[in-house]
């Protein structure tokens, strides 16, 4: 995970991995098949401590929302945390974030299909908790939306993508500013969804409350 997050997972190699833990190549094949089982097991290991980490931020953000008292409001607030969560992710779990994000962002398919299984309960239980924020919210009239689902997905991938624009800083840092950037979506997001403007400013001050106890996406407890 650390040869790939940070020199990219194009320079992770069986050969690589097997000079950096001192052992023979033979002893690495014996764990993993192939360099797509390496990622795919990297992939599913890497978003269930982002997992693990939203856990954590959740439940302190529940824990404030139960005095709320207010339906819309705490509906639109968790959809903010989950949404502010994934950006920060990105900067405090740098290696899981990279891993993640290459499951939508990467044009070069490092993992065939066959070993898909290996990450794919993961990803998708990830996802489906944010499918679950948003039926939650959309059964309390906070926002309209159709599919859950096909919300969620539009939403990371959105995310992500901008977020992935800080490749590109050297040319503008301002404007290639992933992490300025990012709020500013997911705000806009909430807006297209039909969350009243009111209920986003209240989301994000109680983002800035909970960043006061703890990061946003902080490293996974054990």
């Amino acid at each position: 995970m650390d040869i790939a997050g940070r020199e990219g997972v194009g320079a992770l190699t069986m050969q690589r991995l097997a000079d950096a833990t001192g052992a023979a190549v033979g002893t690495v094949y014996t764990y993993f098949p192939s360099k797509g089982a390496l990622v795919a097991e990297l992939q599913r290991e890497s978003i269930e401590r982002l997992t693990a980490s939203y856990h954590q931020t959740r439940d302190r953000s529940r824990q404030m929302l139960a005095a709320w008292h207010d339906p819309q409001a705490e509906a639109v607030a968790r959809l903010m945390v989950f949404g502010r969560f994934w950006i920060a992710s990105a900067e405090s779990l740098p290696h899981e974030s990279r891993f993640l994000h290459g499951l939508i962002g990467e044009t070069e398919q490092t993992v065939p299909p066959e070993e898909f299984h290996r990450a794919a309960p993961a990803a998708l239980a990830l996802l489906a908790e944010a499918a679950g924020e948003v039926v939650a919210a959309g059964a309390v009239g906070a926002i309209e939306v159709s599919d859950p689902m096909d919300v969620v997905i539009r939403w990371a991938a959105s995310l992500t993508g901008v977020l992935l624009t800080a490749n590109l800083a050297s040319l503008n840092p301002r404007a290639f500013d992933g992490r300025r950037l990012a709020p500013i979506l997911q705000r806009d997001l909430l807006a297209g969804w039909g969350a009243p403007r009111e209920l986003i400013d209240r989301a994000e001050a109680h983002v800035a409350d909970l960043e006061t106890s703890g990061p946003l996406a902080p490293l996974p407890q054990g």
